[in-house]
């Protein structure tokens, strides 16, 4: 078989690379080793924050007005503190001119739309666990997968979209950086005494940021809490003392918590791709970059990976290797910049707020001060969240 192009992976960023490249007029190929996802009746564990700039590109693929009939919890504003200090900042939509600053998404139910749109336009999803790269392809000849029962499929360009162990990375001799957080990302859904009011909120601990985001439930909330590794194992071993904790920890900023799912954890790593791509195969996503959690920006970078990319390879003449490593290198420079950029920000949050330092608390608080109180620093960080 041949194929303009094979996308390695069918979760949210290999499925909207896939749409975004048919709808170019591309052949595209999809394999993946699970099923399409069942539309979830409870809430699920695993969510985004989905900043304008994802939502404007699903909008365009199709995607997004199924997700958001569906179920989506947006917020139109965010609240931001430091437990060891009295020092918080708010900020809202309103000081940048939107309705909402960003949406709660399920990973789960979009990841069901965007396969249902992308078989409904014609991408071929093959669902198999046992595929390799036979060759990264050159000037002369296509790159090629082997899959399944030693089937074998050719494409001019093939996309790794298979998370931060991406096996196609690997196989194609792409090296990463990496140091590992020694944290676990502890989620679970909590129904709490008060209303959320479209609020994500997020107070920076000693033991790791605690973000409660806002669900289309009102008095439910989706937390994110990055914990040391040896308090996460306290943690999911105790799973129901879990509530009270986050009652505790959050001040009571909406009073009780009542636990109503199950407790899932997961560690945290920073890594991102010395190099984004070799011949003709290209990373995108987790497979290019994965980082801490604590700004929720890891699916909106994925997602700005897709932009860039569709956006290089536009009329692109794929079969030309010259131009094809044209566009990917241009491709690697901007979200290279970008992502890095972001895995500095989140390392410094992290630092600084990972420190009982009292020359740094007193830092930290009196940034956290300035930034509440001079108005073009509060606009920008609304505009950050939007994805401006």
């Amino acid at each position: 078989m041949n194929y303009d192009v094979i996308v390695i992976g069918g979760g949210m960023i290999g499925l909207t690379m896939a749409l975004g490249l048919k709808q170019q007029g591309r052949s595209v190929m999809v394999i993946e080793q699970h099923e399409q996802p069942a539309l979830p009746n409870e809430l699920e564990l695993r969510v985004s924050a989905l900043n304008h700039r994802s939502r404007a590109l699903l909008d365009e693929l199709g995607v997004w007005p199924l997700v958001s009939d569906f179920r989506i919890g947006p917020y139109t504003d965010m609240h931001v503190w430091d437990k060891d200090s009295p020092a918080d900042i708010h900020f809202s939509a309103t000081e940048a001119n939107a309705d909402d600053l960003g949406a709660i998404t399920e990973n789960r139910v979009l990841e069901h739309f965007l396969w249902q749109r992308a078989e409904a336009a014609g991408v071929v999803i093959t669902k198999t666990a046992q595929w390799r790269l036979r060759d990264c392809g050159s000037a002369q000849q296509a790159a090629e997968i082997e899959y399944g029962e030693q089937q074998r499929a050719q494409a001019q360009l093939i996309i790794g979209a298979d998370g931060g162990r991406s096996r196609l990375r690997q196989q194609a001799g792409l090296t990463v950086r990496f140091w590992d957080y020694e944290q676990v990302g502890v989620v679970a859904n909590l129904r709490m005494e008060k209303p959320h009011n479209g609020v994500a909120r997020q107070v920076f601990l000693p033991t790791g940021p605690l973000a409660l985001l806002p669900t289309p439930d009102t008095d439910v909330v989706s937390i994110v809490w990055s914990m040391d590794s040896s308090l996460a194992q306290t943690r999911l071993a105790n799973k129901a003392r879990l509530a009270p904790f986050v009652t505790a920890e959050s001040g009571r900023c909406l009073g009780e918590a009542e636990l109503i799912s199950d407790v899932k954890g997961f560690p945290l790593r920073m890594q991102y791709a010395q190099q984004w791509h070799a011949q003709r195969v290209v990373l995108v996503g987790d497979a290019a970059h994965t980082i801490h959690p604590l700004a929720g920006q890891g699916a909106n970078l994925g997602f700005a990976d897709c932009v860039c990319l569709l956006e290089n390879l536009q009329q692109r003449e794929l079969a030309d290797l010259s131009s094809l490593t044209r566009s990917l290198g241009r491709y690697q420079r901007e979200r290279k910049a970008d992502t890095q950029t972001m895995i500095a920000a989140m390392e410094l949050f992290k630092r600084g707020f990972g420190t009982s330092n009292p020359w740094i608390k007193a830092v930290r608080s009196l940034g956290f001060l300035a930034a509440e109180r001079i108005t073009p620093i509060k606009q920008k960080l609304a505009e950050v969240a939007l994805g401006r």
